[in-house]
């Protein structure tokens, strides 16, 4: 039986209320206001598929044995797996908000199978499986085609290593777009086999580290969105001015959806610096917090300038709170007449480097240099990028980008080689492919970093 077909026989089992139900709605009704406000975003024009769902949440939430029954239901048990990293996601699940989509394929003995959906205006999450007897540990790459080849979309994956037969995802995020109605999913698949781990090589580090496997199966999904879902969203004007270490900004408004929260930030035609990055929550009037948004787009750029104006956040769409609250407590600059870090490889000294880092050295090979630096860890033991993807020699000519960035816990010491403060630094460490001068400049992502003794909170209604 499909997934589609087990939906539907769900759906036709919950047409025979229990009487133990008949009390239950009349109570479910008396609901408070933040309880009608969610009802109500949902008020689109669904027709009965909505008045399924909402029975199906009461049966969920209002009889026990209906909700150890669901134990069984693929939706509520592998789903909730494969979403528990994502608050926003979880809650999707929890509260039935997917479209099964039970479509499978097989070529050359691989068998996929496109699950489910969660999908809103502006995102949708993708849920596969991979299967095959013949071969070991699979992995796919994915591609996403709209209808005309139209833009203003980004896709990525971050389920490399997921056994085989459970849910692996792709996440699509419309930008400057909503969603359509339908979309292809290619998923090109490969088998990753075993290799002897090699003995490290410096030469390593100036290799292009991006190889496109030996493809097994290249398979390709239509995916039809419900419009129910499509159409979730709301728009909440804000146009509250606010200022930041002497900047001046409006947020504007917030993007309500299931999958995700944006803030929409303008700043000051007068201002001197970039706003580069964010630390920032959401708080209702209940104490519930909503992050910064992980494993994905954390921020979009400003259209005007070169700094960051939308920022992403875990959302609030099926909590109860009708009051938000915009804390930051953090915030990265890049003043806008600052210079390029230089950098004199043979001396071993840098100029105008981001607040914080330091330079740690460089080491000449044939393929060009290596150089590394070192930088402080942020909350939650994060590590960072610290400069864009290119450099400059010193004629102003562009080097060759920048395609390989590690990054350690701690800093090596030079002379014993023991390495130190691996819980407040890490070391970041590329190589400057096919170069060999004596002089460089980098572009930093941010100069100047301001913490917040008070939090600023710009109330969101």
């Amino acid at each position: 039986m499909s997934r589609n077909e087990e939906y539907k026989a769900l759906l036709s089992e919950l047409e025979q209320v229990p009487e133990s139900l008949n009390t239950t709605v009349d109570r479910a009704v008396k609901r408070k206001t933040a309880s009608q406000r969610k009802c109500r975003t949902w008020g689109v024009s669904c027709g009965s598929l909505a008045a399924c769902f909402a029975a199906f949440v009461l049966l969920v939430n209002l009889s026990v044995p209906f909700a150890r029954a669901c134990g069984s239901i693929p939706v509520l048990r592998e789903l909730a797996k494969a979403v528990a990293w994502s608050p926003s996601l979880s809650a999707a699940v929890e509260n039935e908000y997917v479209q099964p989509m039970g479509q499978s394929q097989t070529e050359n003995g691989i068998t996929v199978t496109v699950e489910y959906v969660i999908v809103d205006r502006k995102q949708v999450n993708i849920f596969y499986t991979l299967e095959s007897r013949q071969y070991g540990q699979l992995e796919a790459d994915s591609c996403i085609t709209l209808p005309g080849d139209e833009g203003g979309y980004s896709s990525g994956s971050s389920s490399y290593g997921v056994p085989n037969g459970e849910l692996r995802s792709v996440r699509v995020d419309f930008i400057d777009r909503d969603v359509p109605d339908i979309l292809d999913l290619t998923l090109s698949v490969w088998d990753r086999e075993p290799e002897e781990p090699a003995a490290y090589d410096i030469d390593m580090e100036f290799e292009n580290p991006v190889r496109e496997p030996d493809y097994l199966a290249e398979l390709t999904f239509t995916l039809t969105f419900d419009p129910c879902y499509t159409a979730q969203g709301q728009i909440i004007p804000v146009d509250t001015r606010f200022t930041m270490n002497g900047q001046t900004f409006t947020l504007t408004e917030a993007e309500l959806y299931p999958t995700h929260l944006r803030v929409n930030l303008e700043d000051d035609a007068g201002n001197t610096a970039w706003l580069t990055a964010l630390e920032l929550y959401l708080e209702n009037e209940y104490g519930e917090r909503f992050y910064a948004s992980t494993n994905g787009i954390s921020a979009t750029g400003d259209a005007d300038g070169e700094g960051y104006g939308t920022f992403w956040l875990d959302s609030p769409f099926f909590s109860q709170g009708d009051h938000l609250t915009l804390c930051v407590t953090r915030a990265k600059w890049r003043d806008k007449t600052a210079p390029h870090t230089r950098l004199d490889l043979w001396k071993g000294t840098a100029r105008h480097l981001p607040e914080g880092v330091r330079f740690l050295g460089a080491e000449e090979h044939s393929g060009g240099w290596l150089v590394s630096f070192a930088a402080p860890i942020e909350a939650e033991h994060r590590m960072y990028s610290l400069f864009e993807s290119c450099f400059y020699t010193e004629d102003g000519r562009e080097g060759t980008d920048i395609m390989r960035v590690s990054s350690t816990y701690g800093v090596e010491d030079p002379v014993t080689g023991e390495w130190t403060d691996g819980e407040t630094m890490f070391t970041e460490s590329f190589p400057l492919t096919g170069f060999h001068g004596g002089v460089v400049y980098l572009e930093p992502l941010f100069d100047a970093v301001t913490e917040f003794d008070a939090a600023i909170a710009i109330p969101i209604k």
